[in-house]
């Protein structure tokens, strides 16, 4: 923030709820059902899609998406502070 207001820049804040259900994944994952779901498949799995609160790929893969979408609106990140984008 302090640089911020040294620059006289404005301040935008972002909070996500679900900001990791956003995330796509490049790989196959696949995780068991999840309690109180019941398949008639013995041994059956769940193929994920987008990425879950709790596996290990979530912020990467959303962290991915949010640069490629500040990167198109003419966003960089700062030379000093990687999470920082101007």
């Amino acid at each position: 923030m302090t640089v911020a207001v040294k620059r006289g820049w404005k301040l935008h804040q972002l909070d996500v709820n679900n900001a990791f259900l956003h995330g796509d994944l490049h790989k196959e994952i696949y995780m068991k059902l999840p309690l109180g779901v019941h398949s008639s498949i013995p041994n059956a799995v769940c193929k994920l899609t987008k990425s879950l609160y709790g596996l290990k790929q979530a912020f990467r893969q959303w962290y991915a998406k949010l640069n490629e979408f500040l990167f198109k609106r003419g966003y960089a990140h700062s030379e000093n502070y990687y999470y920082l984008f101007c």
